[in-house]
């Protein structure tokens, strides 16, 4: 029943659109739009990546007038083909999705329909097909920058980076973030932890505690949900986190230093454009600082919790960040992609 019901919303919304560039009044045809369909793997309304993507799909809406958009919740991963399906037969010019759970979904259906286009943002996985485009993201160099905070603010010389798998992805980002720091500190010490998990804050924590044992002072995660146990552990001990994925300084205001963030709604956006401006193809994209893809969000909160002299090295590092984040933007520095252990 929850199948059926979900096909009947997704044609619902599939004749809306058509709707929308069928016949004026007087029975003359309008002109043709482009019809591109949001298809969420998650919930609405928890101001995450979801969110992100929705509002700039409706910015692309508002700004392009030849395209008709929707948005459609597939939160149960029994829907995934059958929603993808029902908008692909229906001739939809372009599907957006994203998260690695929507994988096999749009391999499956991409292939069934070789004339709609596909757009699916971080699947960490591959394609092998021409009408998919995957759009990932050059986080690693926000995990740069958090590698000059770290360095900046730690007393010990001796920083962590917590990660959740031995994933390339995950070593380009330690990589990115000793580099970072090095400029701070050449001799900085980054010790490296796998938690093998990425939704278990006590194994988070565990690592935390760990962490702190051998020295680190500032730890980044790399995490997900389990860098709240990394959170708890520093408030708990007194060492400063970096943080990732979303912003935790109002979780622990003493403790956050700042985030790295992937910012999935100007990737959708960069995406959109470049299909309306008829630049699409199917190669890998990956988001980046210049067109605001990745960044690292700085802690508006932590310096009412810093001594004197913290402060002044957290100004210190912002600065540092700022001139590094523009240097990036304009090319002039190259943040390398390096997944090597």
């Amino acid at each position: 029943m929850k199948k059926l019901l979900a096909i009947l919303m997704v044609m619902a919304l599939v004749l809306g659109m058509a709707a929308g560039c069928a016949k004026t009044e007087e029975g003359e045809q309008t002109e043709d739009k482009l019809q591109i369909v949001l298809v969420c793997p998650q919930k609405l309304g928890d101001a995450g990546p979801m969110d992100d993507m929705n509002q700039n799909l409706q910015k692309a809406a508002a700004e392009f007038d030849n395209i008709e958009t929707a948005v459609y919740e597939a939160t149960e991963a029994a829907q995934y083909e059958e929603v993808l399906r029902t908008y692909a037969r229906d001739g939809v010019d372009m599907i957006v999705t994203s998260m690695p759970a929507m994988v096999q979904a749009v391999k499956t259906v991409a292939a069934e329909y070789p004339d709609v286009l596909f757009t699916i943002l971080f699947p960490l996985d591959s394609f092998d097909l021409p009408n998919v485009k995957v759009v990932d993201f050059a986080i690693w160099e926000a995990y740069y920058l958090a590698g000059i905070m770290a360095a900046s603010m730690s007393e010990s010389g001796t920083i962590g980076h917590c990660i959740g798998a031995e994933q390339s992805a995950l070593l380009a980002n330690y990589n990115a973030y000793m580099a970072g720091a090095m400029t701070v500190n050449p001799d900085i010490n980054v010790v490296r932890v796998n938690t093998n998990t990425f939704d278990d804050p006590a194994k988070g924590k565990d690592a935390g505690i760990s962490m702190a044992g051998q020295g680190c002072d500032v730890i980044q995660t790399d995490l997900a949900s389990t860098a709240l146990g990394v959170i708890e552990a520093g408030e708990e001990l007194g060492f400063f986190v970096m943080a990732d994925s979303s912003e935790h300084h109002e979780v622990s205001p003493t403790t956050i230093l700042g985030d790295t963030l992937c910012k999935y709604g100007p990737a959708l956006y960069s995406a959109v454009s470049s299909f309306v401006n008829g630049e699409w193809n199917n190669e890998t994209h990956y988001s980046s600082l210049s067109e605001g893809g990745v960044g690292l969000s700085i802690s508006p909160l932590i310096s009412e919790y810093l001594s004197e002299e913290q402060k002044a090295k957290f100004d210190a590092a912002v600065a540092l960040i700022e001139d590094a984040s523009e240097k990036i933007i304009s090319g002039e520095l190259v943040v390398e992609y390096n997944p090597n252990p």
